[in-house]
């Protein structure tokens, strides 16, 4: 059950709740570091089995996640009187094995462009928190 600050009107989700919300969402923010070098990219992306998979083309992501597996993911819903975040860290992997791509692909991810997007990456969590503000 999510429980509420007494000093602010925050609510801390549960995991379950994370994952209801990250599977309502399609567009969030892959945060990699390497060489002590942060980077967020914007991606769309679909959640299947407690995972986020996310279709790309090679390039400075794959690079990064190949130099370092070690990621967070952030999604996010902003409106009048409720805002909600949710970030996990986790290892991303960049899928090349048949059954992998095939779970991939049940996701059904659409890109936002069809810009040669064909490498497939999943982000296996080891750790979810979310939080939902009130106005």
């Amino acid at each position: 059950m999510s429980a509420q600050t007494p000093d602010r009107p925050t609510t801390i989700l549960t995991e379950d709740e994370c994952w209801e919300f990250l599977e309502g969402q399609t567009v969030g923010r892959l945060a990699t570091a390497v060489g002590g070098d942060p980077e967020i990219f914007p991606v769309n992306f679909a959640v299947a089995e407690r995972q986020v998979y996310l279709k790309t083309r090679p390039g400075t992501k794959l690079v990064e996640i190949a130099v370092n597996s070690h990621v967070a993911f952030e999604a996010d819903e902003w409106g009048p009187d409720v805002a909600r975040s949710v970030v996990l860290k986790g290892t991303a992997e960049i899928l090349d094995h048949d059954a992998d791509l095939a779970a991939a692909e049940a996701t059904g991810l659409r890109s936002y462009l069809q810009d040669g997007k064909n490498v497939w990456v999943r982000i296996a969590p080891a750790e979810v928190s979310g939080r939902r503000l009130s106005r």
